[in-house]
């Protein structure tokens, strides 16, 4: 069954408002279509991780999930008039990029461990051509410590809505899914916390690239 908005609820009135706007927008510029929603718990911590494809990532999956989400954004984005104020609205809480921001990964960690929902980019950079790149350590670190679901998700359309680089919005059909929890069952602890990561970050790439086949077939 495809999403519809009246899934959608959240006590923080200019949130709820917001997501409602933002989906008409969606819905208006990329006849917006989302499938396993219901895969995101309605309660409780959960981590969304997602591929990278436009600034406007966060927005458009913030429009159909079913509750309210937190994201990272870079922060040299919370300096830019207009949208500072945007972001904000949607939660967004800076990451300093080109280095590790431990301060932004316990935000983060914290926000999983109070029963929020937080969106994060496991790649942590948007893709020049679409293709997912590796997942960056952080993102697993994330998943390792706040010990709550992770929900992957594989959205298109994004890139084509507001192109790398322009400011021009153009009519692009937006598809987003959403799986159920990935398992990171099998992966054992150990002393040498990057051989872990890095067998989560595949797990995650991989969960990712399967919805991406999936909705492509």
């Amino acid at each position: 069954m495809w999403y519809t908005n009246n899934q959608f609820w959240s006590t923080n009135k200019l949130y709820r408002w917001s997501q409602r706007l933002t989906y008409l927008f969606c819905k208006v510029m990329g006849d917006i279509e989302a499938s396993g929603v219901q895969n995101i718990p309605r309660e409780g911590g959960a981590l969304i991780v997602a591929n990278h494809v436009s600034l406007l990532d966060p927005l458009f999956i913030g429009s159909v999930a079913n509750r309210e989400i937190h994201y990272m954004a870079r922060s040299d984005l919370f300096g830019v008039p207009g949208l500072s104020k945007l972001i904000k609205t949607y939660n967004a809480f800076p990451v300093n990029r080109g280095k590790p921001d431990l301060g932004a990964l316990r935000k983060t960690i914290s926000l999983l461990k109070a029963g929020n929902a937080v969106l994060i980019f496991p790649e942590g950079t948007r893709s020049w051509d679409g293709e997912l790149g590796k997942a960056h350590d952080g993102s697993c670190f994330i998943a390792h410590h706040a010990n709550v679901p992770t929900i992957p998700v594989y959205h298109t359309g994004a890139a084509e809505l507001l192109p790398r680089g322009s400011m021009r919005l153009r009519r692009a059909k937006l598809n987003i899914a959403f799986g159920e929890p990935i398992d990171f069952s099998g992966i054992v602890e150990t002393d040498v916390k990057r051989e872990m990561y890095q067998q989560m970050g595949v797990r995650m790439i991989d969960a990712i690239v399967k919805l991406r086949d999936q909705m492509n077939t």
